[in-house]
């Protein structure tokens, strides 16, 4: 049964990653040329060129959690390029991207065209990150906005883009201060996501028992601070053995392998900690398919659909969202400023939220619409 339900579990993932972001408006052209590098921008008003596919859509109303945020400003040119890379092609940027794709439109609104590129490749890959910066340097952008993948290739990538005369924005959850990079708009404390979600599983189990964690991508910032967050706060519940830790590299089925392993090597296994967006959809998958929903806490990051789903049936114990939707719209914001040579605060946090079962309605429907 067990086989036959991930044989079932992995056609579903393949499905998902295989559908295309609509986006979250009219306004979004999609490119999935599956080349490395970017590819060539619509050229549309208000357009974004994707390239490549996504797991799942963030299709519902979102809104910004800083109600206090500016936007006042009256942009100086009546047409800005930007060039967008980020780590990989997933669900997690859907979020993002609706962000970005409200500023623009909000813009449009004001008779300002912005036409931007957002690529990512299929998998993490630092040097794909560097290539696409280097070949999007010669293609005439007024400023590239980087999810940086590793600071210590993809600073230099930013140093030289800089030299060449073209501002760089870093974005998402890994900043690089020092380097020359204009500014940064993200989460700036994956650790401190990693120390709340610890200790709300480290709680649920009374303080006592066996956990084991899923590490996410060796290397990727975000993921290493929030995996050093786990253990620390761990460290302080002397009575919790942590009895394995495995990568998974971002992927829902070998999330979903490596927590069956675990369920049979660990009868007694209390709590799952899981550090990026796909890892907590495998390990409910995993738990639920072997009848413990409930029974084991687990701890994950983000707003994935499926997520939010075992959230509110109770497989998913916490998960700590990121405010993705406010990442992309200051993004766009911040760029156009910078782009006109006005100053923009250098670093601006968005931070995140502790979600509970109670409120996975709330984020599902303002996510991905009531429908779901």
């Amino acid at each position: 049964m067990l086989k036959l339900k991930k044989v079932i579990a992995l056609l579903v993932t393949t499905m998902l990653v295989l559908s295309v972001l609509v986006g979250c408006g009219n306004n979004t052209t999609n490119n999935n040329s599956g080349t490395s590098g970017p590819s060539t921008n619509s050229g549309t008003s208000g357009s974004g060129t994707n390239s490549g596919t996504t797991s799942n859509n963030v299709t519902g109303k979102t809104d910004l959690a800083d109600t206090n945020f500016d936007t006042s400003y009256t942009p100086k040119r009546t047409s800005y390029k930007i060039y967008c890379t980020y780590k990989n092609i997933h669900a997690w940027y859907d979020a993002i991207k609706c962000g970005i794709d409200a500023a623009v439109k909000e813009l449009a609104e004001k008779g300002v065209t912005v036409d931007y590129e957002w690529y990512g490749p299929a998998q993490p890959d630092a040097v794909d990150q560097v290539n696409s910066i280097e070949t999007a340097i010669g293609q005439g952008w007024d400023l590239i906005a980087v999810d940086v993948n590793q600071p210590e290739l993809t600073g230099e990538a930013i140093n030289n883009a800089v030299a060449k005369g073209i501002p760089v924005a870093v974005f998402g959850t890994s900043d690089v201060p020092n380097c020359d990079r204009a500014f940064f708009v993200g989460n700036t404390d994956p650790y401190g996501d990693g120390c709340a979600l610890a200790k709300a599983v480290c709680e649920k189990m009374g303080g006592k028992g066996q956990i084991a964690i899923l590490a996410g991508t060796i290397g990727a910032l975000a993921h290493e601070e929030r995996l050093r967050g786990f253990k620390d706060t761990i460290a302080k519940y002397p009575d919790i053995e942590i009895v394995d830790e495995q990568r998974d590299n971002d992927e829902v089925e070998k999330a979903i392998s490596i927590t069956e392993s675990w369920l049979q090597a660990y009868p007694n296994l209390g709590g799952i900690l899981c550090n990026n967006m796909s890892n907590p959809v495998g390990a409910c998958q995993a738990v639920a398919d072997a009848g413990k929903s409930g029974k084991i806490v687990i701890g994950g990051m983000d707003h994935d659909l499926r997520a939010l789903n075992a959230l509110k049936d109770g497989t998913l114990y916490v998960a700590q969202v990121q405010n993705c939707y406010d990442m992309g719209y200051k993004l766009i914001y911040n760029a156009i400023k910078t782009i006109d040579g006005e100053k923009v605060e250098e670093s601006t946090a968005v931070g995140s939220t502790s979600v509970y079962a109670q409120d996975a309605d709330k984020f599902i429907n303002m996510l991905y619409g009531e429908a779901n």
